[in-house]
């Protein structure tokens, strides 16, 4: 379930609007790609979660 999420700018303004459908409809659409998998693997290490490129999300809020 997803709630209606709404986006501000750094003056508090709101920019965007993020309705339940859509953000449903675009986490479906993207599949398994994005889940994280936790069964156990032989040669996994520690050291591999670091070294894993971080993609940036295009909804992903910018640090300032």
């Amino acid at each position: 379930m997803f709630y209606e999420v709404r986006i501000f700018d750094a003056k508090g303004e709101l920019k965007k609007i993020l309705s339940p459908k859509r953000l449903s409809n675009q986490f479906w659409k993207s599949g398994e790609q994005n889940l994280i998998d936790f069964s156990d693997k032989e040669n996994s290490s520690s050291s591999d979660w670091v070294n894993k490129k971080v993609e940036k999300d295009e909804h992903q809020l910018e640090d300032s």
